[in-house]
Parts: structure tokens; sequence; C-alpha cells
């Protein structure tokens, strides 16, 4: 994206992650958005996920503990209707 192009598409950028916790930055983000992690093999959604009240910019932090199954995840964020607003890369939860 160019600097000129200001466009507000929402973003959802995977920034890492530590044994406790995955990390991401969004931005353009409408408010009541929803920040949900995804099980990419079985497309179950994990915990309850963050409520961003009002939107915007900002980073995130979603908690992972040794009740996470290992594998490929992404984070996605959705709108108050379900719709699914930006994703981030894969990442792998591994408990090693």
């Amino acid at each position: 994206m160019s600097i000129d192009d200001q466009g507000s598409d929402p973003r959802l950028d995977y920034t890492g992650q530590t044994k406790e916790q995955v990390n991401a930055d969004y931005a353009d983000m409408p408010g009541g958005a929803q920040i949900l992690m995804i099980d990419d093999t079985s497309g179950a959604t994990l915990g309850g996920g963050t409520l961003l009240f009002s939107g915007g910019s900002g980073s995130v932090s979603v908690a992972v503990d040794a009740s996470t199954p290992a594998g490929t995840y992404r984070l996605t964020a959705q709108d108050a209707t379900g719709n699914e607003l930006a994703q981030t890369v894969q990442f792998y939860i591994s408990h090693d």
C-alpha cells in the first residue's frame, strides 16, 4: 500500500509470539470489532476473543496456555455481525 493510498480497509498484522501470547497490530478497525484465534486445521475458534470497543488502531495480545492444542493458527478480525474484516498470516503453536 502506498502512502498516497489512504484507504480505510481494516488491517491485522502478526507481530510475534511468546509461549504465553500471540501479538498483533491492528489499524482502521471499526468499533465493536472482535479479534479471534482460529485453528487452521479444524476451523475452531479458541477462547472468547478480544473486543475492540472503540476500534481504530493499536496492539492486541491473545493468551496462549497449555490447553491450547499445538498446531497452525491465525488471528482474524470480525465485525459485530461476524463478517471477517482482516486476518494475520498463519503461525504455529507448540508446547516444546
